[in-house]
């Protein structure tokens, strides 16, 4: 049988740095499970076992804020004025930090 914890633990080594300067990818731990589930069977590996290795390869968290334009001034076509938009905070998540190599 496949040691997929091992395959986990190698694809991130190829892909992945848990610090660095290079391009910051943000992902949950679904999102890295799928990512995996691209060449690894579905059913050996879940959550958790993602979670286990992310943590002991030493990839640290952070919280992440998505926002949505809101209008708060229609503006005045007539007198050329345009609208006026605001961020407003729509949700906030946890989410795992990975450095592309």
């Amino acid at each position: 049988m496949e040691d997929y914890i091992q395959i986990m633990e190698d694809l991130l080594d190829q892909y992945f740095s848990p610090t660095g300067t290079q391009n910051l990818v943000q992902m949950e731990t679904k999102a890295v499970l799928f990512w995996f589930r691209g060449v690894i069977p579905p059913n050996p590996i879940d959550e958790h076992d993602v979670y286990a290795v992310l943590k002991q390869k030493g990839f640290k968290q952070s919280q992440k804020v998505t926002y949505e334009k809101t209008c708060i001034f229609e503006g005045d076509e007539e007198k050329g004025i345009p609208p006026e938009y605001d961020n407003e905070e729509v949700n906030r998540y946890l989410v795992w930090d990975l450095y592309e190599k």
